[in-house]
């Protein structure tokens, strides 16, 4: 049984690992996982509940909608239409069954991407390192933390070297705060305990070793959130559209109920067919489709987004994606592979050739990477490193193994001790903010810089003239598109004045290829009137011969450097933003000022970033992109998350989000003008004196394939021809206009003034002629259907919708088969059609879509509703 431990930032970080039962070295063991698994639960403030079966259909039996069909139902039973009454009751069951399997398909892929974008933690488990999610950690779990991360649990530090934290969610300071070993007083309060790192904080810098004390509700954020009351989301700007049109047609709906069953009870018709007139209004007026489809597209164009590596994180980015016009990318593992090789050495003698030479310089690289020296501890080195390491296994095998040193993993036993020896380290210190370059003191006394090569070099001790000659090479060098560095050595000597005052001793140039596809996605953007700007803090030529490469820079777009834009002041800068393409230098400081006067412009901005300082920025962003492989403050600040990082793999994301923002469109399409063709059908025939113009189960076969078409169909409808040679759709345009609107009512209206016509004009009895009616707006609806499948392209111009075809072609054979069949001819009081009354309901049906069909081929781009 684990004792609690609520002073544990006061115990040593040995009797904490000895209340918690685990040796840091080898941490826990599976089977004792398994246990405390059983026994602390999941490491989650609100632990995720997977929906039943049962518990759908309890939900959709009990949506407003149902319940007043249900009511209608009773009522008209005890009223004396029990056919009518059990026929409304018996049509429940496949509205709900519907409803049961398009939320069944949201939540599985809803948990899918749960599954995806939960948080993560490094281990140590049966003494070996990995990543488990974050909900999985148990008391007594040893964590490793590294710069990026967040803290998935409350942890007694064990080790710490240059931990920085940051706490301000606990403690609301917002100064970076270290982290230490030493027990802190047992009085010490939560926001000057050193010696925790408590769940939610992001690590600034440093690496630390920790074990967990608490997780869950019993961390120190749960306890916050245990005392807070949930809060309203704001509704995304779809949805309040579709809020809009829902209440415009509640109006519509309450009003047309009101003029039906008044019209009803003044010409003296009984009250059970009254109610039924009623049931028939309310069912045909009441919006209950338009949250289902959007819920629907959404969530599974989320999932389909996933299956193509794109995280979706916050469902309502999806809105946004179709509008983005700016995009501010990264440079590094974007448009690049992310995969350091070395590629040259140069000296101020020239290229250096000679095996020997090459590997001394190498070796001496290595030695001046901070985190080459913590291999042997499991710390994964850097790119850098460990493109260095494997430039000296390709040179000298005999020490290094290549395998050990792939991007998969890495084996510190690969390391040859003759290049380090984790006892020859005196100091070693990191690449920062304020110093851009490593530096590393051996016990020989040597002094090695590696970095950015103008802060390598001002740092050196060098005459004049060897000064120039190497911001000379450094200027040839970073022109080729490599990432240089610069190598600097010296030696401490007490009798030396200018001690521990290196000279120059090579620039290592690395190549980083365009990953493939960037310079068409490049190319795409552009013509769909999306900009891109690179921003990094390369060097201004790497980044123009990279941006060249990929088709963005041109001679006509200077590149600009950071110091230069944050001379500016905002008016300056904002008048500068239609002609950047590439951001040299750049700092986090400087992103996140860009992407805000861009969105105060009225752009719409997506952004990408992987690493701590792209926070900022990210918050900043309408749409925010972290990499796969980046940190998870980026990933937690961030929209989207790509799995491998790519900028194509963005561009697919975008070109996805308009796809989807489409079919809500076209599901938004159907669904009015199927609402206002039943709608207007029942208004005229009712004032045209008809008692009852259609049944309630009528209505109900027509919704039950709105339901399914709009939730299913349109979700798989695929992307038009013209998707990327649009502009973005602008911000705040709603996606019914009054103008579209006003050709969706006209449309509805056709199909209704048709349908009456029918009535008026057709011989036969009157369950005959209301037969013939509901057959033509069901056709027509369903014809509509496919017919709109573009607003402006040509049907012959788009690819088939196999889905919603099928759909389209069982509804009309459904439809006809009806009459011949007894059982189903009684409840729908259907009657068979002839040659000739089927083909008036095909002119009916065909005419509106043929004129749509002739108006988009004539004039191309016009929105044309059939």
């Amino acid at each position: 049984m684990l004792v609690a431990l609520p002073e544990a930032h006061a115990l040593t970080a040995a009797a904490v690992a000895a209340a918690r039962d685990v040796e840091p070295a080898r941490g826990l063991t599976t089977t004792e996982v398994r246990a405390r698994a059983a026994t602390a639960g999941p490491n989650e403030l609100e632990p995720s509940r997977r929906g039943s079966v049962l518990g759908m259909i309890v939900e959709s039996a009990t949506e407003p909608f149902i319940l007043l069909l249900l009511a209608a139902g009773v009522g008209a039973i005890l009223l004396g239409e029990v056919r009518d009454g059990l026929l409304v009751l018996a049509g429940l069951v496949p509205i709900i069954g519907a409803d049961v399997v398009t939320e069944y398909r949201g939540e599985r892929a809803l948990e899918a991407l749960r599954d995806a974008s939960a948080p993560r933690a490094t281990v140590r488990r049966d003494g070996a390192v990995g990543e488990v999610a974050a909900a999985h950690l148990v008391p007594g779990d040893i964590v490793l933390l590294r710069a990026g991360d967040i803290v998935p649990a409350d942890l007694r530090l064990l080790s710490a070297d240059r931990l920085l934290l940051d706490r301000s969610a606990l403690t609301g300071e917002s100064v970076p705060e270290p982290g230490a070993v030493v027990p802190d007083a047992p009085d010490t309060p939560l926001a000057e305990r050193r010696s925790m790192a408590y769940a939610g904080s992001p690590v600034l810098g440093g690496r630390a070793e920790g074990v967990v004390v608490a997780i869950g509700s019993g961390t120190e954020v749960g306890r916050i959130a245990s005392g807070l009351t949930a809060t309203e989301r704001r509704r995304s700007p779809l949805q309040s559209e579709l809020d809009r049109l829902v209440r415009l047609l509640l109006v519509v709906a309450i009003a047309l109920i009101v003029i039906v069953t008044g019209l009803g009870f003044l010409r003296g018709q009984p009250a059970g067919a009254n109610v039924l007139a009623g049931i028939s209004a309310a069912i045909a007026a009441i919006p209950e489709e338009p949250p289902i489809l959007l819920a629907v597209i959404l969530g599974l164009g989320a999932y389909r987004l996933l299956r193509r590596g794109v995280l979706v994180r916050r469902l309502n980015a999806e809105e946004t994606l179709g509008a983005v016009d700016l995009i501010v990318t990264d440079k590094t593992g974007t448009l690049t592979r992310n995969r350091l090789e070395v590629a040259t050495l140069r000296t101020l003698a020239g290229p250096t050739t000679d095996r020997a030479a090459r590997r001394s310089i190498l070796a001496d690289a290595v030695r001046a990477e901070d985190d080459a020296w913590f291999s042997a501890s499991g710390v994964v080195p850097g790119s850098f490193t460990r493109a260095l390491l494997i430039g000296l296994a390709d040179l000298d095998p005999r020490g290094l193994d290549p395998r050990g040193l792939d991007l998969l993993g890495f084996d510190p036993a690969v390391l040859d001790p003759a290049v380090l020896d984790p006892a020859d380290l005196v100091d070693a210190t990191p690449v920062s903010d304020d110093r851009r370059y490593a530096r590393t003191v051996t016990r020989d006394g040597v002094v090695r810089l590696l970095g950015a090569p103008e802060a390598v070099l001002a740092a050196c001790l060098a005459g004049d003239a060897d000064r120039a000659a190497w911001h000379a090479l450094i200027e040839d060098h970073a022109r080729s598109g490599e990432r240089v560095v610069g190598l600097a050595i010296g030696r401490i000597d007490a009798t030396d004045s200018v001690a521990g005052r290196p000279s120059m001793v090579a620039l290592i140039g690395f190549a980083d290829p365009l990953r493939e596809g960037i310079r068409e996605a490049f190319a795409t953007a552009a013509q769909a009137g999306i900009a891109t700007i690179v921003v990094t803090g390369d060097h201004p030529a790497t980044a123009a011969a990279i941006a060249g490469q990929a088709g963005l820079h041109d001679e006509d777009a200077a590149v600009a450097l950071g110091d230069e834009l944050a001379a500016l002041d905002d008016a300056a800068l904002t008048a500068r933003l239609p002609f950047l393409r590439v951001i040299a230098r750049s700092t986090p400081d400087g992103k996140e000022r860009l992407v805000r006067l861009a969105h105060a412009a009225g752009r719409t901005v997506a952004v990408t970033g992987d690493g701590v300082n792209d926070a900022p920025a990210l918050n900043r962003a309408d749409v925010a992109v972290a990499m796969g492989s980046g940190t998870a403050v980026a990933k937690g600040a961030s929209d989207l998350v790509l799995g491998d990082d790519s900028f194509a793999t963005l561009l697919f994301g975008l070109r996805e989000g308009r796809r989807i923002v489409d079919n809500v469109q076209k599901g938004l399409v159907f669904l009015v003008s199927t609402h206002i063709a039943l709608l207007g059908f029942i208004l005229i025939a009712t004032l045209a004196g008809f008692g009852q113009p259609l049944l309630p189960l009528q209505i109900l076969w027509l919704e039950l394939f709105i339901d399914l078409a709009t939730s299913i169909a349109f979700e798989r409808e695929p992307e038009e021809p013209d998707l990327m040679r649009r502009p973005p759709r602008q911000r705040g345009v709603p996606l019914l206009d009054n103008g579209l609107l006003a050709r969706i009512v006209v449309a509805g209206s056709f199909s209704a003034v048709a349908a009456l016509a029918i009535m008026l004009a057709a011989p036969g009895t009157p369950e005959h002629v209301r037969w013939l009616a509901y057959t033509s707006l069901v056709v027509a609806q369903v014809v509509r259907a496919y017919a709109n499948r573009s607003l402006a392209t040509p049907l012959h111009r788009l690819p088939r919708n196999g889905l919603l075809l099928g759909a389209v072609g069982l509804v009309i054979v459904s439809t006809a088969v009806i009459p011949y069949l007894p059982p189903l001819a009684e409840a729908f009081r259907a009657t068979p059609l002839d040659a000739g009354e089927w083909l008036v309901v095909a002119l009916i049906a065909i005419t509106p879509a043929l004129l749509a069909e002739v108006v988009r081929t004539v004039r191309p781009g016009t929105r044309w509703v059939a």
